[in-house]
């Protein structure tokens, strides 16, 4: 179903360059809100004040996933495999116990949030990866059909 029921005005070439342009703006909104939630929470900002951009944040990811999932896309540059899933896991994982680090001061608690961070986003990329996967062997399915 389509939301936008009106017939365009453009042709292929403008369609392309026009969603060119909208997948650049939509990355450069997405990291802009992270880089300002990490400004935030270097200059000590409580949770209350980060939350309209939290929120959008946490919005745009899940919409995005589910949204590559139902289509059975995972990446432009590389397949859906256990060892990336680990690997961006771990990443994440580090990320987050570096920032615990360096706002609190402890490394128990960096090492903790950390590691749980990294277990978490596993289990997510996997139950992710299988979701798409599935989608992808119904897609092919009922192309074959």
């Amino acid at each position: 179903m389509r939301l936008n029921k009106k017939q365009t005005v453009l042709d292929e070439r403008e369609l392309q360059v026009m969603y060119r342009i909208e997948h650049i703006g939509l990355w450069l909104m997405y990291a802009l809100l992270c880089a300002a939630v990490l400004v935030q929470l270097f200059l000590g900002a409580d949770m209350v004040q980060m939350a309209g951009e939290l929120f959008v944040i946490i919005c745009v990811s899940v919409v995005m996933m589910i949204a590559n999932a139902r289509h059975g896309i995972w990446d432009n540059t590389s397949r859906p495999s256990v060892r990336n899933n680990a690997v961006w896991a771990i990443g994440a994982g580090v990320c987050v116990a570096a920032m615990i680090a360096l706002l609190r001061g402890s490394a128990a608690a960096a090492l903790a949030a950390g590691l749980a961070t990294a277990a978490l986003c596993f289990l997510l990329l996997t139950a992710l990866m299988a979701y798409m996967l599935r989608r992808q062997k119904a897609q092919e399915k009922a192309l074959e059909d």
